[in-house]
């Protein structure tokens, strides 16, 4: 059984990333929906769970199994992670604010804080983001040193949800000119070979804003999910560590996937 876990803050941008959730696994018998909420000192937790059970009686039906967690404590990143970690979550699916610099500051902060646990992959879902399936999956990967790691397992395995999508792997180096070197070559067959079930497309960009190239991709190709790995991309600390994060996880129209290791 697939454990996948929603935190619910009863704010618009956690109902949608729940509906997409529901949305994207509906219909999935190994998966359980967990509505989760952390709640404050002080707060009511009785309408908090009127929330819950009226979210999950929403959901009942396309969720093969729905259920509803509140828990407390002194940090809430602590305490989704270590709940994650006994539940032996296989993802958590968390929606992101990104309009404005307070709502970054403020529901954004909390979803990529997540995204850095090495816990479990972390769905990152922008607020208008709305389930239509997931035709045409992204990878960015600097294809150095590929190997079959846990990280490309799990890639896998999440692909494999929706019935094998179309998988494109971008490879954006200012240093790639005309021709790839032979140790890039060697690479990229590695990886065409570790996912030869999706049968993988490259493609290499030499541009310098890594931003602007897989946001520009992403619109070419209707890309549907970005996948971001730090086995496969050096960028992935800067990614959720420094002001680079806004040039692609907030400005993004297609939901974001971080994997760990």
């Amino acid at each position: 059984m697939l454990h996948v876990i929603v935190p619910i803050d009863f704010s618009p941008t956690s109902f949608n990333a729940a509906h997409y959730a529901a949305k994207m696994y509906k219909g999935n018998a190994d998966v359980t929906m967990i509505l989760y909420h952390y709640y404050a000192h002080g707060e009511d937790t009785a309408t908090a769970l009127n929330f819950l059970t009226s979210l999950k009686d929403e959901f009942t039906g396309m969720a093969n199994i729905v259920e509803t967690e509140l828990e407390s404590g002194d940090n809430f990143i602590d305490r989704l992670a270590a709940y994650a970690h006994v539940r032996g979550a296989f993802m958590i699916v968390m929606g992101l604010t990104g309009k404005t610099a307070m709502a970054q500051r403020f529901s954004g902060s909390n979803t990529l804080k997540i995204a850095e646990k090495e816990v479990c992959p972390v769905l990152i879902v922008p607020e208008d983001a709305k389930f239509e399936g997931i035709s045409n999956a992204l990878i960015s990967a600097d294809l150095n040193c590929v190997e079959n790691t846990p990280t490309l397992l799990t890639v896998k395995r999440v692909l494999q949800l929706f019935n094998k999508p179309s998988l494109h792997i971008l490879n954006v180096n200012s240093d790639t000119w005309i021709q790839l070197t032979p140790e890039i070559k060697a690479e990229r067959d590695k990886m065409e070979v570790l996912m030869a079930d999706f049968s993988p497309e490259f493609y290499f960009m030499r541009l310098y804003d890594f931003h602007e190239s897989v946001d520009m991709f992403a619109r070419d190709k209707n890309i549907d999910l970005i996948i971001m790995a730090p086995r496969y991309h050096s960028f992935f600390d800067r990614l959720f560590k420094t002001q680079h994060t806004n040039k692609l996880i907030y400005q993004s129209k297609v939901p974001v996937l971080a994997v760990h290791e």
